[in-house]
């Protein structure tokens, strides 16, 4: 049980040290990202706020929708969420990918497309990111709380058991001792 135990928090360890090295890596991406979204925005012609703040309503929709694709929503949630994701995800790969081609160089725009994919790749990992089910497993499953009827069934054995050994009048022994052979 200790082995079991000892295996079930490595186990957890290695799925936090995974997690947030996934998402720190992610992170550095996104700030990436972030500064070629703005630099499309300012060969759009965009002002110093409207250019600095363009990423939100682009990687942030995308990483919005991820959200929205978690198992524990709605159906329809979630297809609302794919949709944003792909939309977000889209145009965070268009505008990385234009600003290497705007800088002039294929190098700068297969960067972008790379960036894009890899904080894809581990946004993925990071949501699909579970421990081993058999390192986990600690504890024995727990039983049911009994139902009212299985209740009254115990309580009814028990009585009908205890008024079975006593005795019918007294002096004389139970009622079982003198019914005879059983055909």
């Amino acid at each position: 049980m200790q082995d079991k135990l000892k295996a079930a928090a490595a186990a957890k360890r290695t799925m936090v040290a995974g997690i947030i090295s996934g998402a720190l890596i992610a992170l550095y991406g996104l700030w990436i990202s972030r500064s070629h979204i703005t630099h499309i925005g300012y060969a759009l012609g965009l002002g110093k706020l409207e250019a600095e703040t363009l990423f939100v309503f682009i990687d942030f929709i995308a990483i919005y929708g991820k959200v929205l694709t978690s198992k524990r929503l709605a159906a329809k949630t979630r297809r609302i969420g794919y949709r944003f994701l792909m939309f977000g995800g889209a145009a965070s790969l268009v505008c990385n990918v234009a600003s290497g081609v705007l800088s002039g160089s294929f190098g700068a725009a297969i960067y972008g497309a790379f960036i894009v994919g890899i904080v894809a790749a581990l946004e993925y990992a990071i949501a699909n990111t579970k421990a081993k089910a058999t390192a986990t497993a600690t504890r024995a499953p727990r039983e049911p709380e009994p139902t009212a009827r299985q209740l009254a069934a115990r309580k009814g054995a028990a009585t009908r058991a205890r008024n079975a050994a006593m005795p019918v009048s007294p002096g004389v022994g139970p009622v079982g001792a003198y019914a005879g052979p059983k055909a």
